[in-house]
């Protein structure tokens, strides 16, 4: 029989799916919940016993048991047909001549771990209290100890029948000169799990401050390769299904105290930045948002570009958490705010859009041609690889537009032409010098402030739009021509769903850089009436200026009667330097 078909048979496919999802009859031998793949109120996600199939009505999710696991644990196919096989006592056919081996060196990865948890006890345990971590903390990432003798994990291994050699092979032994010993030796150990939940490698970090290095980790195996996993997935999986956010750091034991502190999302990098199979593990948990906490130093930005150059990370909505410089997650734990200081950190966190800019431009003067030039020479890669259609790019030339000062069109022809020759050649001062327009167009900013207040009220919860949207046209009187009374009709037609609203302006271009002002807005924000009150005070002052300039220019076609003319331009002028009070008011 097929191992599948086998497997099939073999599976109690119901009781699979209640592990996740709690179900209720629906007829017989069907049974139906709360969909785990998406957020509903109402059950919409179906089980059928005898088929062992499942479905959901509202985001079309199906499938079989296989197909079920891949989706809800993030794993391949190959990983959940191996863990159910294991499940239900199916032998898989083993074509491949390193799978003995692989499931022998798995095996002596637990008892290696069982060793090391076995000793943790006096200064080790006393170490990770003194950083904070509790019991439960260290039991659900089964922290362990290597004792100092160089011998002890080699005599536990040969006594449950691991030859040295294999013990070498899993990197927990080293042979040298004919001599084989302990790797890990006065260390505190952090086992590296696989989505699977398997142990496949060990890292140590040291009791001893005179010891080094600070961190030792087991070479790469036939079970281990570092660029392929993320410290902590294991146990964040249904974190990140269900938040669908990531939180990525650096540090392991960063890991455990977000864990602890109440972001059971956190994973770490097993290297200085996320990888492509890293990205795609987060991808397969569903993940849509992604927080890289690096450190604050050149190391930690450079690790943060990277991870945003990945072609997949486009998949995500990527934001850049930072701490005060000198401090890390793990640092938090013993302090009596420290969960409250990382929230501030994800609250203040830059967009993707921000971050590279203020990444390229931290430092330099932008009123300098030069420094314009080595900006967007450092922007420029990320805009020549740009899909059709990229939020990102779309946001980033806005920035480039607004913060230096350059023409659109300008910017346009030089992306434009570095598509062309297919790689990013080395702009001249006197290039971005020929890129400075003399007057920026009042109408385009007039725009942006308008796109600026519409991405706040998109930033609210949905079930407060109405609220907001009512309180912005109370508070703007926006001409009937603007882009803002346009959304304000819409809204109401679209009975202010944020998805159905952003659907109506896609298509056009000021769709296009509605998505732009979005991504630059970043996530929650903490006072959203604040914000708005001076976005207000700034678009209602370009209303008035762009009233001022109609009323000047009536003033020159009809010279003979200014009386009139001429007392309403005082006041018009007097309501943008009360407007402009409003929004310089700290």
């Amino acid at each position: 029989m097929d191992p599948r078909e086998a497997i099939r048979a073999r599976l109690d496919f119901k009781g699979l799916v209640e592990r996740y999802v709690a179900l209720r009859p629906a007829g017989k031998g069907r049974w139906k919940g709360l969909c785990p793949f998406h957020k509903e109120k109402t059950p919409s996600f179906h089980v059928d016993e005898e088929k062992g199939l499942f479905y959901c009505f509202g985001c079309k999710a199906g499938g079989d048991a296989f197909s079920f696991l891949e989706r809800i644990e993030g794993i391949t196919f190959q990983e959940a047909l191996e863990k159910l096989a294991q499940e239900t006592g199916v032998e898989l056919p083993r074509a491949e001549r390193n799978a003995k081996p692989r499931r022998e060196l798995l095996e002596i990865n637990e008892l290696a771990l069982a060793y090391f948890r076995s000793h943790l006890e006096g200064k080790a345990w006393a170490y990770l209290q003194r950083r904070g971590l509790t019991e439960a903390s260290v039991e659900r990432f089964a922290l362990g100890y290597a004792p100092p003798g160089w011998d002890g994990l080699l005599r536990y291994l040969q006594k449950h029948g691991v030859d040295p050699r294999q013990g070498v092979e899993a990197g927990l032994l080293i042979e040298r000169n004919g001599r084989v010993f302990d790797r890990f030796r006065d260390r505190v150990i952090f086992p590296i799990h696989d989505p699977l939940g398997r142990v496949v490698a060990f890292t140590g970090r040291v009791l001893n401050p005179e010891d080094t290095p600070k961190y030792l980790n087991t070479p790469e195996t036939p079970i281990f390769k570092k660029s392929e996993l993320l410290y902590g997935y294991a146990q964040a999986r249904a974190a990140l299904r269900e938040r669908r956010q990531a939180v990525v750091v650096e540090g392991l034991f960063d890991v455990i105290a977000l864990h602890q502190m109440g972001w059971p999302e956190a994973v770490a990098v097993l290297g200085s930045a996320l990888s492509p199979d890293q990205a795609l593990l987060l991808k397969r948990a569903g993940v849509e948002r992604v927080y890289l906490a690096f450190d604050a130093d050149e190391a930690g930005r450079k690790a943060t570009l990277a991870g945003l150059d990945l072609e997949i990370a486009r998949s995500f909505l990527v934001y850049a958490a930072r701490l005060p410089e000198g401090q890390d997650p793990g640092d938090l734990l013993v302090l009596p705010n420290g969960a409250q200081v990382f929230q501030e950190a994800l609250e203040r966190a830059l967009s993707e859009v921000e971050f590279r800019f203020e990444a390229a431009s931290a430092g330099l003067d932008l009123t300098r041609p030069e420094a314009k030039r080595r900006v967007l020479q450092a922007l420029l890669p990320r805009l020549v690889q740009a899909e059709p259609f990229d939020p990102v790019a779309e946001a980033l030339k806005a920035l480039i537009i607004d913060r230096l000062a350059i023409d659109p069109r300008a910017l346009e022809d030089v992306i434009l032409t570095q598509k062309k020759r297919r790689r990013t050649e080395t702009l001249t001062t006197e290039q971005v010098r020929g890129m400075t327009p003399t007057t920026r167009e009042p109408r385009d900013k007039t725009l942006l402030l308008e796109l600026d207040i519409i991405a706040l009220l998109l930033s609210a919860p949905q079930e407060e739009l109405r609220t907001w949207v009512q309180y912005v046209e109370d508070h703007t009187w926006p001409p009937p021509d603007s882009f803002l009374a346009e959304f304000i009709e819409v809204a109401r037609k679209e009975y202010f769903s944020p998805e159905r609203i952003l659907h109506h302006f896609e298509k056009r271009g000021e769709g296009a850089r509605l998505f732009e002002r979005l991504m630059l807005a970043g996530g929650t924000i903490p006072d959203l009436a604040a914000s708005l009150d001076k976005s207000m005070a700034r678009l209602r002052e370009a209303y008035l200026t762009a009233r001022l300039e109609r009323l000047k220019a009536e003033l020159k076609q009809n010279p003979e009667d200014p009386i009139v003319l001429l007392k309403e331009i005082q006041e018009v002028q007097k309501a943008i330097e009360a407007e402009r009070r409003l929004y310089k008011r700290p």
